[in-house]
């Protein structure tokens, strides 16, 4: 069940000062003026200003409810990664050509919730041979976007190696819908709610150049020099709460893992913006909590037949900057409180 919103906090009193420095509102005690504050009310005067003052209060109020905004719901966004979807047969755990029927249902979930945005995170397609065809690997991108777009709303996307095995990066974008992104985009970012979301790509080799048709090791994988630049100044920018969407790991230690993760969360740590980064790629999911940022690794929807094994998100983040991962299927629900140094947070009612 999804969480609800968290309370709402009260409107302040507004406090008005009397017209005249000598008026009080006081009624004396036995003739004399409390606290020295000027001139006695006398009774009948100070009952005939209460009830106006009363009169004038009923009369204000629809006025000072109207202005006050509506109750908002907590921004939600939806989560899936790893579908690895193609025609072939199973291969161990992964059911490729389950990931279609396993997209679709995550999606109508997702509707049904009335997210504001699905972020996929990588590996759309199955790993695939260098021999494969350029036309068939695009169908299966063509075939599970098309059950992505269903949400008929925002979708964002971020590449994943197995994407890269029989493709370039520029033919994933082209057949992929990242919402008001240019197409050439593979990292980007994007404002929502009152919150920045940024999308890395991992998917370069240690001398910089690009995974591209399949020229890549899956264990080595780095943010280059320019995208580590970029991130800084996108970081340094950031007037909101900041989360962060990948494919690899940034967390953890060992092999595989990021070359430079270690500068990569630097940078994180350093804004005091960033709430979380959500990720994919290791299917068995995982999740840590390093310097105040929360690093959730999602479930890969390919892992196990049929639906009963389906793995998919949906994210509420509440007004005061905790987030609750709502897990269907096998994919792990949490609640992940405020960071230590979060950005300050907005008023509740610039959320919308």
């Amino acid at each position: 069940m999804v969480a609800s919103a968290k309370g709402r906090p009260s409107i302040p009193e507004v406090v008005r000062r009397p017209s005249s420095e000598n008026w009080c509102p006081f009624v004396s005690i036995r003739g004399y003026p409390l606290n020295g504050l000027g001139p006695i009310m006398v009774r009948r005067d100070f009952l005939r200003v209460s009830a106006a003052s009363l009169l004038a209060l009923l009369l204000a109020r629809p006025r000072l409810q109207a202005a006050r905004p509506p109750p908002r719901l907590p921004f939600r966004f939806g989560l899936l990664t790893d579908p690895h979807f193609g025609d072939a047969e199973t291969k161990g755990t992964r059911f490729y050509r389950d990931s279609l029927a396993k997209v679709r249902e995550a999606v109508e979930q997702m509707r049904s919730a009335r997210v504001r945005f699905l972020a996929v995170l990588g590996d759309l397609v199955m790993d695939t041979d260098p021999g494969v065809p350029e036309e068939r690997v695009l169908s299966y991108v063509d075939g599970i976007e098309r059950e992505i777009q269903r949400l008929g709303g925002a979708t964002y996307h971020v590449l994943g190696n197995h994407d890269l095995d029989n493709l370039s990066k520029a033919q994933v974008l082209a057949h992929v819908t990242n919402t008001g992104i240019p197409a050439e985009r593979s990292f980007y970012a994007f404002s929502a709610g009152a919150l920045r979301f940024i999308v890395l790509d991992l998917e370069y080799l240690r001398d910089g150049r690009s995974y591209d048709h399949g020229n890549y090791d899956w264990r080595v994988y780095n943010v280059p020099p320019p995208e580590l630049e970029w991130l800084r100044a996108e970081l340094d920018a950031a007037a909101d709460p900041v989360i962060v969407f990948a494919h690899q790991r940034l967390d953890g230690e060992g092999d595989p893992q990021n070359d430079n993760r270690a500068e990569v969360r630097r940078l994180l740590e350093n804004s005091g913006k960033v709430l979380a980064v959500f990720q994919g790629h290791e299917h068995k999911g995982a999740y840590s909590l390093i310097n105040g940022i929360h690093y959730y690794t999602l479930r890969g929807v390919i892992e196990g037949a049929g639906a009963d094994h389906n793995a998919y998100a949906v994210v509420d983040v509440h007004p005061d900057l905790s987030l609750t991962v709502t897990g269907y299927r096998n994919a792990v629900s949490m609640e992940l409180p405020r960071p230590i140094t979060p950005a300050r947070p907005r008023p509740w009612w610039k959320w919308w």
